[in-house]
């Protein structure tokens, strides 16, 4: 799934060092002079996401640098494979496991494109897997972002409550879970009287993506994530420029599912739940208005 991390032995690899900003002074002082003048005078000071290449003496390149900032974070990892040119890179040096798997996922991370309506050109430059990483979590952890910037990145044209619960229903069927669906006039009658309310005036019903997973005598966790696919602002409608970005507005539901697939992947021993309402806030003659009260499943009234 991780194109662009390999286990695949490579003895041409390019070593890459890490530098956090406060260890490159150590590493000029231990360093060739030539090495250190290339660094310094291309003006590299490990800046979180910086690279910086140097030649060796039939011109190819002899190592790498990767800037980590003043903490070396994930997303100062996420950086590297864009910058620097195509090839193989191996990281030099011991990583502590848990800089292993910011070095691994951030390099995962960083490959992510989303290519549904165009293809992608975008080529990145692959890491060997770090000593001590720990792959699956990586690989379950990448996978997860990758669903939850799909969804979001996906137009509500193509991603209503409908091709939500869909993704919510595959990612069930991959992880053996439960998927049910609650939809339209049915939430009425199963007493989900606000999910309605809000989704109603849409041509695309709202619906209740109800997700279980694990035994049913483990300790329960339950994920909510808000559904909005798209956000009009109904008759109170939005102006254009808050509206633009409402595609996003599922992203609570994305994070979730995301989430999800991370705690089926990792066969936790808890029991889960994920609910999302999916619903689009549209305009019609049925849309609800301001200062409507509505009623809620808990018996509270809310005024709108």
């Amino acid at each position: 799934m991780l194109q662009y991390l390999t286990a695949t032995a490579d003895d041409g690899a390019i070593p890459l060092t890490p530098l956090r900003k406060a260890d490159l002074g150590r590493w000029l002082e231990v360093e060739n002079e030539t090495a250190c003048r290339w660094v310094v005078g291309n003006g590299f000071t490990a800046d979180g996401g910086t690279t910086i290449t140097i030649p060796g003496a039939d011109g190819g390149i002899e190592r790498a640098l990767v800037g980590l900032g003043e903490n070396g974070g994930l997303w100062d990892w996420a950086g590297a494979p864009g910058r620097l040119p195509e090839g193989t890179y191996r990281v030099e040096g011991a990583l502590a496991p848990a800089d292993a798997g910011r070095a691994g996922l951030g390099w995962a991370l960083g490959t992510y494109a989303f290519a549904r309506y165009r293809k992608v050109e975008a080529k990145y430059a692959t890491l060997l897997w770090p000593e001590g990483c720990d792959r699956d979590g990586v690989e379950h952890a990448a996978r997860a972002t990758f669903l939850a910037r799909d969804l979001i990145n996906t137009p509500a044209s193509d991603m209503g409550p409908q091709e939500l619960a869909a993704a919510a229903a595959a990612l069930a069927g991959e992880h053996g879970a439960d998927c049910r669906v609650i939809t339209g006039d049915d939430l009425l009658e199963a007493n989900y009287p606000a999910i309605h309310a809000v989704g109603r005036a849409s041509t695309r019903p709202p619906c209740l993506i109800d997700l279980t997973w694990g035994e049913a005598d483990a300790p329960k966790v339950t994920l909510v994530g808000k559904g909005v696919c798209f956000d009009t602002g109904g008759l109170d409608l939005k102006p254009a420029g808050p509206m633009k970005l409402m595609k996003k507005d599922m992203g609570g539901a994305a994070n979730v599912l995301g989430l999800a697939h991370m705690v089926m992947a990792a066969g936790l021993a808890v029991r889960l739940r994920v609910l999302i309402p999916a619903v689009e806030n549209s305009v019609s003659g049925d849309a609800m208005r301001p200062l409507d009260v509505i009623p809620t499943r808990k018996k509270l009234t809310i005024e709108i």
